[in-house]
């Protein structure tokens, strides 16, 4: 790596390295190598709630050569940040997906942290584009080195190592040779017959969040759930309460005392009787991170509690704040979503709760396992990072499930070689590219036909290996009131695909109530 430095070189680093090995010191050695040579940096984190403990350490090393941009800044912010790398009056950059463009002058080292979070692949706007990938195209453009950090790399990375496109670096060990928490499978069907109706805490986790809080050590619950019901349901009729513009149940904030859409932000009054039936046995489902605060809240009265969520960090500075408060001691127990998973340090923490595994698991998405695997990994590392031994509790319904197997042995390769063999004999990516072509209209089907249309137009302009699945509505077939309808296109060449779709696009013709959205290599199936 520091060859590369040295020699203003375009290699890819993958830096695999467990849970709590010192990646990040790795990071600041490297930077530091760069400053000498009169060069910056960029260094990028998957959440803006990284931003705070991440820049902290760099600017305790490197002082106000640092600065850190991201899209919660005010704009005058953001703008004097960006003036000062222009400038070069500051020759760091630190923030999410958006700092990869920054104008660092004399670039010489690019760092994607996590680099495996799906966080860094931008979709709901356009343009569409993965921070990473755009990374590595940087370092190739401005010949300097990229470095991948991960204790989890995604698929992609580690089978582009394998083919020799990226340089291998591994840590394997904690510094002092601290150990890996212990992780231990609770079966919940086996709890629920013991509470006779279930509970969201096995007596497990119970027994060892009560001797943590005796020992005045902090714990962390992750449920990467938000709102305290996840749906409201009628025992009558079977009526689910859903939003009447996205094909999604509505989700219950006893907060606000609102059903609200995640993905359209809809809001309503819950129905005290079902509108179908007009039955009042009418009655909330299922749990999120606000129930379960508020549980533990009542099993233990005397603990200080607080949640880390979309929903509780909508103020400026909030996740700071929390995370300050954690840091300093002064909560016991933090409940979150995968907010709390990724990257962050606190030596008090001993013990580590997941509240249900399986949820990712049920998304009808091949990279659901992956997943499973890295939220896992990376919630549990959260445990045991000082001198005090770790412990993670995992509850599931699926116990024998082989990602969470490999994840209670941090067992990375384990994973990896089932996982890519399995993608392999169905010539899923990384061993293929997908395209995905969504057509979206308020017309369910219209959108159907142009799709129809579309698969139609493109086989005959296609390479004979590459394939088109669908036209088939994805599992969310209706957002913000647009239906939508998707062609999967499975490829080994990205670029002459491309020009196939530039050539049939066109010819599609213009309708204000269509749109056609083009995603290579998307993230989610959903």
């Amino acid at each position: 790596m520091v060859d590369a430095i040295d020699n203003e070189e375009f290699r890819v680093f993958l830096l695999h390295g467990i849970t709590g090995s010192g990646k990040t010191e790795i990071y600041l050695q490297a930077v530091a190598r760069v400053l000498e040579r009169g060069e910056g940096a960029i260094i990028m984190v998957p959440e803006i709630s990284l931003t705070p403990q991440t820049g902290e350490r760099f600017r305790s090393r490197f002082g106000d050569q640092v600065v850190v941009i991201h899209s919660a800044q005010a704009a005058g912010e953001r703008y004097s940040a960006w003036r000062r790398l222009a400038d070069g009056r500051a020759r760091i950059v630190l923030g999410p997906r958006s700092a990869v463009f920054a104008p660092v002058k004399n670039l010489g080292l690019i760092v994607v942290d996590e680099e495996h979070e799906t966080s860094y692949k931008q979709s709901a706007i356009h343009p569409f584009y993965h921070g990473r990938d755009v990374a590595v195209m940087r370092g190739k453009l401005e010949n300097c080195p990229v470095i991948l950090g991960s204790a989890t790399p995604s698929v992609e990375s580690y089978n582009n190592q394998r083919e020799g496109k990226y340089s291998l670096l591994t840590l394997s060990h904690r510094p002092d040779e601290a150990e890996l928490p212990k992780v231990r499978i609770i079966d919940m069907r086996l709890e629920r017959e013991k509470f006779r109706g279930g509970s969201s805490f096995s007596s497990i986790l119970l027994r060892e969040m009560k001797l943590n809080l005796e020992e005045g050590r902090q714990t962390i619950l992750f449920l990467n759930r938000r709102g305290f019901f996840t749906v409201l349901v009628c025992r009558e009729c079977g009526y689910v309460a859903r939003c009447p513009h996205c094909s999604v149940s509505l989700t219950y904030h006893k907060g606000k005392r609102l059903q609200i859409c995640h993905l359209c932000g809809y809001t309503a009054a819950p129905d005290r009787s079902c509108p179908l039936c007009k039955s009042k046995d009418i009655t909330f489902s299922g749990r999120g991170t606000q129930r379960i605060e508020e549980q533990i809240k009542k099993i233990f009265p005397q603990a200080r509690v607080r949640r880390m969520d979309t929903d509780s960090v909508g103020a400026r500075d909030s996740h700071r704040i929390i995370l300050d408060e954690f840091k300093a001691g002064r909560i016991d127990i933090l409940v979150g979503t995968q907010m709390i998973a990724k990257g962050l340090d606190f030596p008090n923490v001993t013990l580590v709760g997941v509240i249900m595994a399986d949820t990712a698991l049920s998304l009808a998405d091949f990279r659901a396992t992956e997943y499973t695997f890295q939220i896992l990994s990376q919630v549990g590392g959260r445990a045991g990072r000082g001198e005090l031994k770790g412990l993670v509790i995992i509850q599931t319904n699926s116990p024998r499930h082989p990602a969470l197997l490999s994840a209670v042995r941090h067992d990375y390769a384990a994973f990896f070689d089932q996982e890519i063999a399995l993608r392999a004999e169905l010539g899923y990516p990384p061993l293929n590219h997908f395209i995905s072509l969504t057509v979206l209209s308020r017309n369910e089907d219209k959108s159907l036909r142009i799709c129809e249309h579309l698969a139609r137009l493109l086989r005959p302009v296609m390479a004979p290996e590459d394939e088109i699945m669908g036209p088939a509505p994805p599992p969310i077939n209706r957002i913000r009131g647009r239906y939508r309808w998707q062609l999967l296109l499975k490829t080994h060449g990205v670029v002459s695909t491309l020009r196939a779709l530039g050539q049939v696009l066109p010819g599609l013709g213009k309708d204000r109530d269509v749109k056609i959205e083009v995603d290579v290599d998307p993230i989610s199936m959903l």
